[in-house]
């Protein structure tokens, strides 16, 4: 609509532009020939006065100056100036009385009296008080008597553009306007099926999938509103099959989730169960000394502990429990866990670097206790020969980091994605459960928070826990 109407007025303006030109070119065209007409019929009686003067059968006596007076004073005739030449220039009759008996000598001048038909020359602009300076010879055959020369006024040109430009701009401007509404209108009418068209395909784009009644129509808008239909069944079709497919993915992996679980607590129950057993049926024979009692004893021990530990912590990954959130100090539990696990620490002789401030957070201290605890031992089980243990922060926007990094063996790049997973361990057999990350992660989960690892094999592994800042009044947070 917008480049309709542009181009609308571009015409119009062309048009009115080209129609006032031709009609200038007319009005000056329509001038010059009056001027032409009225050349032609003055030279008769001009040279009969100069015939009879020269052939003395009258003499002229001042019939010369009263012509050209009536030419000049005639209101009908449009005639500034009018002078009459001899054969050799000199003015034998001018309007202008002070120039009787001279010799024009200027180019105009010099034309009228070399010519041998009319001749017309422009003076000044036609449209702005110009002059048409007309010049005729006075001659009987091949016989020159002199020349008539008068200047025909345009003054009344200028009016006549002026009402031109103003019926031209009035047509140009009603045609200009016709056509618009004419566009408008034209372009409303085809642009409707295309707004409901679009409102149908906006609809499908907010989701609903059920195709939008629409007229029927036989030209191009009605082959895009049947290709519309077939996208939005099309696209139904791909949905309930996406759906379906969705769903049986969720079962899928649901299985899988419960076989890898089942695999893995049977496992981790599996070995000790069968360890105990065996020291049940020999402790029950009642013929072992008190020694291999006292093994066998110890042996069943360990492993209904093992179980118990595999069970708590099956139980701790798969519960949810009721988080006690509370303000605690995130230094103090790292120091606590740190001095509950102090024999495993000195035993592999492994240096503490605690560099933790004060660090308040909101949290369930007996949950972030028990990933410390998981991340300690994790840290000393990878330095059997000794290593440094390290503690330190950093803040975040809300949210507090805290790193524990270590020197141990580190983790391949292949396990960085696996840690969390449940049941999987790079410890040997009987030595983990693979349970205790996957129950920090959602530990640190529950509190809103997200764990991270980075690990490079024989330089260390650094873990990465991000807890929310606890909302105390006053605090300023340093980066």
């Amino acid at each position: 609509m917008a480049a309709g109407a542009v181009a609308i007025v571009l015409v119009a303006i062309f048009l009115h532009y080209f129609l006032v030109e031709s009609e200038k070119r007319h009005m000056v065209e329509q001038e010059e020939q009056t001027a032409k007409t009225l050349a032609t019929a003055m030279k008769l009686p001009f040279t009969q006065i100069l015939l009879f003067e020269e052939s003395e059968i009258v003499s002229e006596a001042g019939l010369l100056d009263l012509y050209v007076s009536r030419m000049v004073g005639s209101v009908d005739l449009h005639i500034d100036y009018a002078m009459v030449f001899d054969p050799e220039g000199r003015i034998l009759s001018h309007s202008d009385l002070t120039l009787f008996n001279r010799k024009l000598d200027d180019p105009l001048s010099r034309k009228a009296l070399s010519a041998d038909g009319i001749v017309l020359s422009h003076i000044g602009d036609p449209f702005d008080g110009g002059v048409i300076d007309v010049a005729t010879p006075l001659n009987v055959s091949s016989k020159r008597f002199g020349t008539l020369r008068f200047g025909y006024s345009l003054a009344g040109l200028a009016d006549r553009l002026l009402q031109l430009k103003r019926k031209t701009l009035a047509l140009t401007v009603s045609a200009a306007a016709g056509m618009i509404l004419l566009v408008f209108a034209a372009s409303m009418v085809m642009t409707r099926p295309i707004r409901r068209l679009v409102g149908a395909l906006d609809s499908v784009r907010l989701g609903k999938l059920e195709p939008i009644p629409l007229p029927e129509r036989h030209d191009e808008l009605g082959d895009l509103q049947n290709s519309y239909r077939m996208m939005v069944n099309r696209l139904a079709q791909e949905k309930t099959e996406r759906e379906r497919t969705r769903e049986l993915l969720a079962r899928t992996e649901k299985m899988a989730t419960v076989g890898t679980l089942a695999a893995g607590i049977a496992h981790e129950i599996n070995s000790p169960l069968t360890g105990s057993m065996h020291s049940v049926h020999a402790l029950a024979s009642g013929t072992l000394p008190a020694e291999k009692r006292d093994r066998y004893l110890q042996v069943l021990g360990e492993g209904l502990e093992r179980i118990r530990r595999a069970v708590s912590q099956l139980l701790d990954y798969s519960t949810v429990h009721v988080t006690n959130m509370v303000h605690c100090d995130l230094s103090g539990l790292v120091t606590k866990t740190l001095e509950f696990l102090e024999y495993q620490i000195t035993r592999n002789r492994i240096e503490v670097e605690n560099r933790l401030p004060p660090l308040v957070v909101r949290a369930d201290a007996h949950k972030v206790e028990q990933v410390l605890v998981n991340l300690v031992l994790n840290a000393v089980a990878a330095m059997p020969r000794g290593g440094r243990l390290a503690f330190r922060h950093f803040e975040e926007g809300p949210f507090l980091t805290l790193v524990v990094s270590d020197t141990g063996e580190g983790i391949p790049e292949g396990n960085l994605e696996k840690i969390f997973e449940p049941f999987f361990t790079t410890k040997g057999d009987g030595k983990g459960t693979g349970l205790g990350l996957a129950v920090c992660r959602k530990i640190i989960e529950q509190h809103g928070g997200k764990i991270s690892v980075s690990s490079r094999p024989g330089e260390g592994t650094e873990f990465l826990v991000s807890l929310p800042f606890a909302a105390v009044p006053g605090r300023d947070h340093e980066r």
